[in-house]
């Protein structure tokens, strides 16, 4: 089975949203993945509200708690995926030689946060496309 860890900054919007739909994704697909979802700087005690509406409108539930990345052994994991470059050398340096530049992959997937209820429906969208490529070319 290949784990997957999606961090973002907070753990509270993006990276539980890529997990919930990269694990549906691929349970659908029957494939043999563990996606899990971690902050840089995780706080708080439940996802963005938004997040759940529009997971809903998917038929995703979600009771993810934010998780700090420090709450796992980032070796443990086949490859890490970010929401952006900076996400990315703030993960480097974190972690220093425990990972590799072909570790990560780096998304592109801006913050919906104060952009409104359209803009997590476009980060959705956008996950749910990346993660069904993803699971299906390298399953």
């Amino acid at each position: 089975m290949k784990k997957i860890l999606i961090i973002c900054t907070s753990n509270k919007t993006r990276s539980p949203m890529a997990m919930e739909i990269a694990n549906m994704t691929a349970q659908k697909l029957d494939a043999p993945y563990l996606f899990r979802s971690a902050g840089l700087a995780a706080v708080g005690s439940a996802v963005d509200e938004n997040v759940c509406t529009v997971l809903k409108e998917k038929g995703i539930d979600t009771s993810h708690i934010p998780t700090h990345i420090s709450q796992y052994n980032i070796e443990e994991f086949d490859s890490v995926h970010v929401m952006s470059e900076r996400q990315k050398i703030t993960l480097c340096s974190y972690f220093k030689n425990k990972l590799t530049d072909e570790k990560i992959v780096v998304l592109g997937i801006e913050d919906p946060y104060y952009k409104g209820i359209e803009a997590y429906r476009s980060a959705r969208d956008r996950l749910e496309e990346y993660y069904t490529d993803y699971i299906k070319e390298n399953k």
